[in-house]
């Protein structure tokens, strides 16, 4: 049985953003912990929660909460030690998750931020989460996208989650990126999940790959111990 924290993830947001993320969950402890058999990986719970549309359509928060929240005490009853939600946008709910679930929740926000290495940061994600200043709220002078990258930048998500990525979407991600830069972005981040499944150029900041480093962390500290019960 394995030593490491129970992972549990709260997906869906997208769906291929989630798998991504277990994907590199499982590449790390190959490769950093020297993972081969089944049993040298921590066990994962993954809930894939189909909520509805959170891009480009906000009128149904309270559903959005209540299937979150949920969806958290969920993992929380099957076992999972702590939980990580592979999406940026529901960071609007993360305060109400909290205040029902007992195990720590990580933020990709906070956890990202945490990650940049310079001052002048670009931002692309959803409308959204630019709107609602998660990212603003620990980084100052955040470089932002006009409202037309915006919505260029909505197009290509939509596109991602639809799973019919094209050059094109590319193309524009080169252009968005660029233009952050042109406003003296040093670092860019890829403020929503589906992004780094499209584009992931240099000094861009791949929040898919922050959360899976940062599970790693937390599943592997304070490592539990089991013991087996006693015949009797």
């Amino acid at each position: 049985m394995s030593s490491y924290r129970t992972i549990g993830i709260l997906g869906g947001m997208g769906p291929e953003a989630t798998m991504e993320l277990y994907r590199r969950i499982i590449r790390i402890f190959q490769r950093d912990y020297n993972a081969v058999y089944d049993n040298d990986f921590p066990e994962i719970i993954i809930l894939n929660l189909p909520i509805p549309d959170v891009v480009e359509n906000s009128e149904q928060n309270q559903i959005v909460k209540l299937m979150l929240v949920n969806g958290s005490k969920r993992l929380e009853s099957a076992g999972a030690d702590f939980i990580a939600i592979p999406c940026n946008t529901v960071s609007l709910f993360l305060k109400d998750i909290k205040k029902e679930v007992s195990i720590p929740l990580l933020n990709i926000v906070k956890e990202t931020t945490n990650s940049v290495k310079n001052e002048k940061i670009g931002l692309l994600g959803t409308e959204t989460t630019i709107r609602e200043g998660f990212y603003q709220k620990y980084l100052k002078n955040l470089i932002l996208p006009s409202k037309k990258e915006q919505k260029l930048t909505t197009k290509v998500i939509m596109n991602v989650l639809a799973g019919k990525k094209k050059q094109s979407d590319n193309e524009t991600m080169m252009f968005l990126v660029k233009s952050l830069f042109d406003k003296g972005a040093e670092e860019v981040i890829l403020g929503c999940t589906e992004l780094p499944l499209i584009y992931n150029g240099t000094n861009c900041i791949d929040t898919i790959d922050v959360l899976a480093k940062a599970i790693v962390r937390e599943a592997v500290a304070n490592q539990k111990l089991y013991k087996p019960k006693p015949i009797r």
